[in-house]
């Protein structure tokens, strides 16, 4: 009652005395009415009806429904809340350690790192200083730190790449620090990202294959196999990387005599074999038409203009790309901050431009890849998939398999 008398009260401020004490006597003989009709509004009292009309109080019944609305704020919170505990004591001991020495894979040196810094100021509010140096072997970054941790040494690097076998290496070389990196992630990045139960993270993902030239070879000759590669008529066409243990893969899959035997016969094409960039420079060149390597060279290249295709060599292969932070280092906390912004949507974005993605993210080239090969009904493999596969790169037929993949390689 008192709410309609105020309501009362601020429409009637402007009548004339006349106007109120005719209103009044009006009201005290509804009073008195037993059961009569409020009296009729005058005609501006549609102006609080608009406020709250009548029909929309009848809709107003629905107004728990708009209540139930409101979990769409209660789903933006999170991000309002800023970062986790965890993250914010990362990221105010990266303040303080200031800089970080990173081994970053090749391309990611240079241009990319100010993208990096710039991304991780515009997300955390951090001037990270990031000393890079490029990587050109995963086997001998791991040799390098294991040989410093042996000497007990400070780490010369706070992070360093390397494949899922030298993951665990480096695992049972007691050099990679274990880390809770669920509550460090960014939004948005898939926790698939976190490998070996929290001693490495995956930055990227590549496929190994075959990149060949369509311009010097037709689709329809273009080898789909390594018995292919194996045909005489390849004979100075064909270069190759140079990582024995990538190689062991395919030995597994394809049977290890096999494989070694299939191999040999491609060593008589007198193959040049080399380490992923020189590769890309000679396909670059126009020296070789044909190269086995990594998925993210082919992109890289398509990225200069040159045209180049992609068939997956019997099997379709993925090899991760971890990173792994150094036990001991000075600046662990920097080290953790560049390695969760490198596995965000935002460094993925920047590994896209070298050439480089993941199955994580879609709109790249490995994620086509894998679902080409997919639908093409080729099984998958990578390094720990299937989970028998790391004993057997452990295991001294494995170790074996590998030294004689280098000597052939090598043509020894």
């Amino acid at each position: 009652m008192r709410r309609d008398e105020l309501r009362s009260r601020r429409v009637i401020a402007p009548w004339s005395w006349h106007a109120i004490s005719t209103l009044v006597l009006t009201l005290v003989l509804a009073a008195c009415a037993p059961a009569a009709p409020p009296p009729p509004t005058p005609t501006s009292a549609p102006k609080p009806a608009a406020a709250t009309p009548a029909p929309a109080a009848t809709k107003a019944a629905p107004a728990p429904a708009a209540a139930t609305a409101a979990p769409a704020p209660s789903k933006a919170t999170p991000a309002a809340k800023g970062p986790s505990a965890a993250l914010a004591q990362v990221i105010e001991g990266t303040k303080r350690e200031g800089r970080v020495q990173a081994m970053l894979q090749t391309g990611m040196v240079g241009e990319p790192v100010k993208e990096i810094q710039q991304g991780i100021k515009a997300k955390y509010g951090v001037d990270l200083q990031i000393d890079a140096v490029p990587s050109q072997s995963y086997p001998v970054a791991l040799s390098a730190a294991i040989a410093e941790h042996k000497a007990g040494v400070e780490p010369s690097l706070d992070i360093i790449p390397l494949g899922v076998l030298q993951a665990v290496d480096a695992i049972k070389a007691g050099i990679a620090e274990k880390v809770d990196w669920a509550p460090l992630l960014r939004e948005g990045t898939p926790k698939e990202v976190i490998q070996q139960d929290g001693y490495a993270v995956v930055t990227f993902m590549s496929h190994s294959g075959l990149a060949y030239n369509p311009k010097v070879i037709a689709p329809s000759e273009v080898p789909k196999s390594f018995t292919d590669l194996a045909n005489p008529k390849w004979k100075g066409k064909l270069a190759m990387y140079s990582y024995p243990v990538t190689y062991v893969t395919y030995a597994y899959a394809l049977g290890a005599d096999k494989f070694i035997s299939t191999l040999r016969e491609i060593a008589k094409n007198n193959p040049v074999v080399e380490p992923y960039a020189q590769g890309e420079t000679r396909f670059t060149a126009g020296e070789y038409p044909l190269l086995v390597t990594q998925s993210s060279t082919l992109v890289s290249v398509r990225n200069k203009g040159i045209q180049a295709e992609w068939v997956s060599l019997d099997i379709s292969y993925i090899q991760k790309h971890n990173m792994i932070v150094r036990k001991g280092t000075k600046r662990p906390n920097a080290a953790k901050l560049l390695t969760v912004f490198l596995a965000s949507p935002e460094g993925h974005k920047i590994y896209n431009k070298t050439g480089r993605g993941t199955m994580f993210y879609p709109g790249n080239f490995e994620f086509e890849v894998h679902d080409r090969d997919v639908k093409a009904g080729m099984k998958v493999y990578a390094q720990d998939d299937p989970p028998d596969i790391v004993s057997f790169f452990l295991s001294d037929k494995g170790k074996q398999l590998e030294k004689e993949i280098g000597d052939i390689l090598q043509q020894k």
